[in-house]
Parts: structure tokens; C-alpha cells; sequence
């Protein structure tokens, strides 16, 4: 939650916006900026039905917009773990 209060407060700052364990942004969330990226994951004990349809609103208004579900874990490191493992290539893209 942490990360999505500073990414909205501060739009000029951050290009690429990750949110790990089940956090999601709408589209007008995000009304008035334009990330190159946004990334959504959680565990599949968390809420992977609400980051999967967070992301697909995003791509249908135009965002760029990538989900991730960590197979068998939940509110956890290794969820963060293995989400930033998918998310960093991606920082790295053209």
C-alpha cells in the first residue's frame, strides 16, 4: 500500500511502478500520469482473481501492464522474491 500512495502522490518521480502481495491500481487511479510499466503480483493465496482483472483493465485502457502469481505462497518473502525476480528483467526492456 505503501508504494501505491507514493507512486500516485508523486507521479513525476517514478516510470515504472511494481506492486507486490495483492496491491492493484485502476485506471483512474492513474487518470492523469502514464508509467512505462506497471506490475501487479501476489501469491496464490492472496488475491491473485483481483490482480489478474486489475491488469487487464489497465491493458484495456492503454497501459502497459504485466501481472505475476506466485504459485503456492502467500502474504511472504518468497512471494516478493519471486515477484522481483520477474519484474526486474522487464526495468530493462526498450
Amino acid at each position: 500500500m505503501e508504494t501505491k500512495n507514493i507512486t500516485l502522490a508523486r507521479p513525476e518521480v517514478f516510470d515504472y511502478y511494481g506492486l507486490f502481495s495483492g496491491g492493484t491500481y485502476s485506471p483512474s487511479d492513474l487518470k492523469d500520469v502514464k508509467p512505462r510499466l506497471i506490475f501487479t503480483s501476489c501469491g496464490s493465496k492472496e488475491n491473485p482473481e483481483g490482480v489478474k482483472k486489475s491488469v487487464e483493465d489497465l491493458k484495456a485502457a492503454g497501459f502497459n501492464a504485466v501481472s505475476y502469481v506466485s504459485d503456492g505462497t502467500a502474504h511472504e518473502f518468497l512471494t516478493w522474491r519471486r515477484s522481483l525476480k520477474e519484474m526486474a528483467p522487464l526495468l530493462f526492456k526498450k
